[in-house]
C-alpha cells in the first residue's frame, strides 16, 4: 500500500487463493467518524490557534512553545479540512466524484500533515531538551530564542513536509474502472516498452520505497529522536529540577507532561497503520509466509487502522484541555474576547 494511498480501497495483489467476496468496509461507520473528526478537529484546532497565538494576555512576543504548538494545529487543519471529501468517497464505496485536481491536492495534505505532525513535535520536544540543558548548565534564564531562527525553522519543516508529501501530488489520478477511484498511479515512472510482467514488479518496487520512506522517515526516526530526547529529560528532571524551586519544577513537568501525551496519541494512532501496510509489503514480497487468513486480517482492517490514524488530528486539543491548565485558561480568555466582540456586534443591532 503506497505511502499516501491511505484512504482508497485496498486492492488484494496476492494470489487468488483467498475469497475476498465478504469483504466490505463500514460505508456508514467510517464516514461518520470523519465527519465528526472533522467537526471537533477544526473547531478545537482553530481553538488552538486563537489561544496560543492571539496572546490575550498581552505579551507582545510569542514564545516558542506557542509557535510550536501552533505549527502542530495548523498542520491538523490542513488535514482536516479534506476529511468532507474522503468521508463522501468511502461512503460512496470508493467511487471519487471530485476531479482529478481534488484528488491531487486532497492525497497531498494527507501526506503534508502526518509529516508536519511528527516533526511539530519533534521541534517541541527537542526545543524543551535545548531550553532544560541549558538551564541546567546556567545559573540564568535559557537565553530566549530568536524570532528570525525561529521562523526559518518553522519554514524549513515545513518545505521538508512538503517536499517528503510530493508523491501524493504529483502520482495521484483518478483511474476508471467500475467506479472512478483516487489512487497511486507509477506510469510516469516506469518505461512503456517493458513488459506487463515488468511494469507490475516496477510498480510493487516503487510502491514499497514509497512506503518505506513514509514509515522510515515519518514514523521511526522521529520515534527514536524523541526516545533519546525523553530519556535524557527524565534524567534531568529527576537529578535537577527535583532540587529547584518547586513552582519552576512544577510548570516544566506539566509542559513536559503535554508534549508526551501528544506524542504518545500520536505514535499511538498511526502505529496500527504502518504496522498493517508494512505487514502487507512483506507478505506480497515473500519476506512473510503467505498466508490466506493473514491476508484476509490486514485487508480487513486498512479501513479502520486508516480511521484510527486521521482521528490523532482532531485529539490534540482535547488533550491540551485536560493536560495544560494555561491552555484552559487561554480558552476562557478567547471565548470571552469573543463574547465581547460579538455582544459589541449584536447589542447595537437589536437596539436598532
Amino acid at each position: 500500500m503506497p505511502e499516501t494511498d491511505y484512504l482508497t480501497s485496498p486492492t488484494p495483489t496476492t494470489p487468488p487463493l483467498c475469497d475476498y467476496s465478504d469483504w466490505s468496509p463500514s460505508f456508514f461507520i467510517i464516514p461518520s467518524v470523519y465527519l465528526l473528526a472533522f467537526l471537533v478537529g477544526c473547531l478545537g484546532n482553530s481553538l488552538v490557534l486563537w489561544a496560543y497565538l492571539d496572546r490575550a494576555d498581552g505579551r507582545k512576543r510569542r514564545d516558542q512553545k506557542a509557535a510550536e504548538v501552533g505549527r502542530l494545529a495548523l498542520a491538523d487543519l490542513c488535514f482536516l479540512v479534506t476529511l468532507p471529501l474522503w468521508a463522501i468517497y468511502t461512503a460512496m464505496g470508493y467511487h471519487w466524484p471530485f476531479g482529478q485536481p481534488l484528488c491531487q491536492i486532497s492525497s497531498f495534505l494527507t501526506a503534508l500533515n502526518m509529516y508536519a505532525s511528527v516533526f511539530s513535535l519533534s521541534m517541541l520536544s527537542v526545543e524543551r531538551y535545548w531550553v532544560l540543558t541549558g538551564r541546567r548548565h546556567s545559573s540564568h534564564h535559557a537565553p530566549r530564542s530568536c524570532p528570525s531562527k525561529s521562523l526559518w525553522i518553522l519554514g524549513g519543516v515545513w518545505v521538508l513536509a512538503g517536499v517528503l508529501a510530493l508523491p501524493g501530488l504529483l502520482l495521484r489520478s483518478v483511474q476508471e474502472s467500475i467506479f472512478l477511484s483516487c489512487q497511486m498511479d507509477y506510469s510516469m515512472l516506469i518505461r512503456a516498452e517493458l513488459e506487463e510482467e515488468e511494469k507490475e514488479r516496477t510498480e510493487m518496487w516503487w510502491t514499497a520505497a514509497l512506503s518505506l520512506k513514509s514509515t522510515l522517515i515519518g514514523f521511526l526516526l522521529p520515534l527514536i529522536i524523541l526516545l533519546v530526547c525523553y530519556c535524557s529529560l527524565a534524567q534531568l528532571l529527576s537529578r535537577h529540577f527535583g532540587r529547584g524551586p518547586h513552582p519552576d519544577r512544577r510548570r516544566q513537568r506539566r509542559l513536559l507532561r503535554v508534549i508526551v501525551t501528544l506524542v504518545m496519541a500520536f505514535f499511538l494512532c498511526w502505529l496500527p497503520l504502518h504496522v498493517n501496510k508494512t505487514v502487507s509489503l512483506l507478505l506480497e514480497f515473500g519476506f512473510v509466509p503467505y498466508s490466506c487468513s493473514l491476508d484476509q486480517i490486514l485487508l480487513a482492517a486498512h479501513p479502520y487502522v486508516t480511521c484510527l490514524a486521521y482521528l490523532n488530528s482532531c485529539l490534540n486539543p482535547l488533550l491540551y484541555a485536560a493536560c495544560d491548565p494555561s491552555f484552559r485558561k487561554r480558552c476562557r480568555g478567547a471565548l470571552l474576547h469573543l463574547q465581547s466582540a460579538a455582544s459589541k456586534i449584536f447589542i447595537p443591532l437589536r437596539n436598532n
